[in-house]
């Protein structure tokens, strides 16, 4: 198998689509200030862009979140067309240890078809709402707010006990389990894995690590109908099933918080416009297809902190590409296949940049200040600079805190106290404010953010903000700060 999975590479134009239009895509997500982490798109099952935002490459792993829930629908559709499951039983007789006295009717009833749809009995997912480490039970005991079967409502928890199920039924964890039906043969990362819930089964809702390639992978199987487009032409998930994955079964109208998510959904998949639809995830993960095109656009990202993203990512791509599409090739057009590579080579995660600053934080660099009393245990506030690099330094009920960052560039490194891999920049807007800003780029995604400022009297602040998942509360905060006497 080729480098590229089984994808041949092509110019854009050989399949219909001008090369100028992907770089006007990419030039207007950049526009928007859009955190792309990676670009891949196909036609044809061609790959007519690859693209990686550094420090991301090629064999990065990459948290995509709600992606893993298709990944789960494929499992349920592989038992199925195997006479293994059946859609349309309730869930909780293939779980009999559950079905407890105090498991509400309504819970009782709910099939497994219900659950890949949307439309289980609960408005949120359980395990958030029950203190219990066993998040299939939580599914199970937390009381329904509606009739399953009725009523899209985004319940990750339904995803999750989906994935139990095939877990449970097929004696393997779940990537696993799709590793041995089809995912090893199409080529799909031997290091992919999973997160775990606290007994050990895959979070189905959200736990997959895996690159924008094994996405594509995956995609490209839902786009065949289910069948292998290389290699050996198998069906290797119902047909059946697939078409009515991908097909609306649910009205998300009023549940959707954007216009892409009020298309409706299937069974863990989402539709979107111009008779599209997706795997989904949280900040910015996409494998978006367009089966009318023979097209598919797979995004990693981190969007945690713009809340119009999925719709600004959506506008330009129907704007930039979709009204380009032709059927036949079209002339190669030289001086944008120039430009679009030139793109590509250039494409990275933004640092902050604050112009052509000459402030060098004097009256903040190589000062020590003690913070005021907090419930972190935060103190000793420093920070250093060398005018290319620079450091924040603190101690904590945790530890000593280090994070290093660039002047006009990212550096990267291993976050303090919660190891995750980082890159950071930084900048100084006065010779009394210097900001940070830290992108996690690990089992989790976000942002961590860091404004120190003070003022003539030497008492100042220290102003954190994040916008990573689970984790990270004492960057929450706002912290108090006095230089210590010489």
């Amino acid at each position: 198998m080729s480098d590229n999975c089984g994808f041949e590479e092509s110019v854009p134009e050989k399949q219909g689509i001008p090369s100028i239009c992907l770089y006007n895509f990419i030039k207007e997500l950049e526009e928007n200030g859009i955190n792309i982490h990676s670009l891949l798109m196909f036609r044809n099952n061609k790959m007519i862009f690859e693209g990686y935002y550094k420090p991301f490459e090629r064999e990065t792993l990459h948290r995509m979140f709600s992606v893993t829930k298709s990944f789960v629908s494929a499992g349920i559709g592989i038992l199925m067309g195997k006479g293994e499951i059946d859609i349309l039983r309730s869930v909780i007789d293939y779980f009999p240890e559950y079905d407890l006295r105090e498991v509400h009717p309504l819970v009782r009833k709910a099939a497994v078809k219900d659950l890949l749809s949307m439309r289980s009995p609960h408005d949120k997912s359980a395990f958030k709402q029950i203190d219990d480490d066993d998040y299939v039970k939580s599914f199970f005991c937390l009381e329904p707010v509606k009739v399953p079967g009725t009523a899209f409502s985004y319940d990750t928890s339904a995803s999750h006990t989906l994935c139990a199920l095939v877990e449970k039924i097929s004696g393997k964890s779940l990537i696993d389990f799709l590793r041995d039906e089809f995912l090893d043969e199409i080529g799909f990362s031997k290091k992919a894995y999973c997160l775990k819930d606290p007994l050990g089964r895959t979070l189905g809702g959200s736990g997959l690590m895996a690159r924008p390639l094994d996405i594509a992978l995956f995609a490209h199987v839902f786009l065949n109908g289910g069948k292998l487009w290389n290699g050996n032409r198998r069906q290797v998930i119902d047909r059946d099933f697939v078409n009515a994955a991908v097909s609306k079964q649910s009205d998300t109208f009023v549940k959707g918080t954007c216009r892409e998510e009020r298309q409706g959904y299937g069974f863990q998949f989402w539709r979107t416009s111009k008779n599209g639809y997706m795997c989904y995830g949280i900040g910015g993960q996409f494998a978006f297809v367009l089966p009318d095109f023979n097209f598919v656009m797979v995004i990693s990202a981190d969007t945690l902190e713009m809340k119009d993203s999925t719709d600004r990512i959506f506008e330009s791509f129907f704007r930039c590409i979709y009204p380009y599409f032709s059927d036949i090739c079209i002339a190669v057009d030289k001086k944008a296949e120039k430009l679009l590579a030139e793109a590509k080579e250039s494409l990275e995660v933004k640092y902050i940049d604050f112009g052509d600053s000459d402030f060098s934080g004097e009256n903040i660099v190589g000062k020590v200040f003690d913070v005021t009393e907090n419930k972190f245990g935060i103190r000793d506030l420093k920070v250093y600079s060398d005018g290319k690099e620079g450091k924040i330094l603190f101690k904590s009920f945790k530890g000593d805190f280090e994070l290093c960052f660039g002047f006009n560039k990212n550096i990267g490194g291993k976050f303090p106290y919660y190891g995750y891999e980082y890159i950071a920049s930084g900048g100084f807007v006065s010779e009394n404010i210097i900001i940070v800003k830290c992108h996690i780029i690990d089992e989790e995604i976000g942002t961590v953010y860091f404004h120190i400022e003070v003022n003539e009297r030497n008492e100042g602040v220290l102003l954190t903000k994040t916008n990573v998942g689970m984790g990270f509360e004492e960057f929450k905060e706002v912290y108090i700060i006095v230089k210590e006497l010489e």
